[in-house]
């Protein structure tokens, strides 16, 4: 596996650096983040950026296999754990005290790490996926907890909710937007979070077009990017 492959390669590198003070942390915050998902943990703090700058590589050309490693990081999670979206502890509290006791349903949840986590916190929520990526980048799921398997549409007209949390929903095709239309037939009062990267990674341009977005301070202030996608958490209505 990619992952096991990265995680000793990555011990070896904080031995190596362990005096580096650029280097030692991005390469601790990978590894420890790799050990904790084996275990079906979450990192406990946002991960810093991984990569490293011209300059810092240049002024040490050791920087550079290491710069290649923590690149494929974010495909190591895709392809062995099934995760597109990283949460972490501190945010998942965040997003615990945001919900506040309410009906969360969660859609296109892929292996439900985030719901899993929130179950853990005595959140009420319904997971869903239609599992449409599986045989991709990963080719079986294995979610962390229980999922119901059927579309974001059928959930959405299948179970009463106050929340709707979507994240990294696909660029290929528009299935963001029938959800957000059903939301708004249906005259939802409640919050529809949602986690991507506007009018780039995630999502199809017609929604980011037609979506009234507000950048949660309260979702975002441990939520950051670790590499080039830079994905925040909006309230869409």
């Amino acid at each position: 596996m990619l992952s096991q492959m990265m995680i000793s390669e990555l011990t070896g590198y904080a031995t190596k650096f362990q005096n580096h003070t650029i280097a030692y942390p991005k390469i601790l915050a990978a590894l420890s983040t790799l050990q904790a998902l084996k275990k079906k943990q979450l990192p406990l703090m946002p991960l810093p950026s991984l990569a490293f700058s011209e300059s810092q590589i240049l002024k040490d050309l050791r920087l550079m296999p290491v710069d290649d490693l923590l690149s494929e990081f974010r495909q190591t999670l895709i392809t062995d754990f099934g995760i597109w979206h990283l949460p972490n502890q501190r945010w998942i509290i965040d997003l615990h005290h945001f919900i506040a006791g309410r009906r969360v349903l969660e859609i296109m949840c892929g292996n439900a790490i985030m719901t899993y986590a929130l179950r853990a916190m005595g959140d009420n929520i319904i997971a869903t996926d239609n599992f449409a990526w599986q045989g991709q980048d990963i080719q079986t799921p294995k979610p962390w907890t229980q999922v119901t398997q059927m579309s974001g549409l059928t959930a959405i007209n299948s179970f009463p909710f106050d929340v709707v949390i979507m994240s990294w929903a696909t660029d290929t095709d528009t299935s963001d937007v029938t959800i957000l239309s059903a939301l708004r037939d249906k005259q939802f009062t409640g919050d529809f979070i949602v986690i991507g990267e506007k009018n780039q990674a995630t999502n199809s341009k017609k929604f980011w077009q037609i979506a009234d977005l507000t950048i949660s301070k309260t979702l975002n202030q441990h939520h950051q990017q670790f590499d080039f996608i830079h994905d925040q958490v909006f309230i869409v209505k």
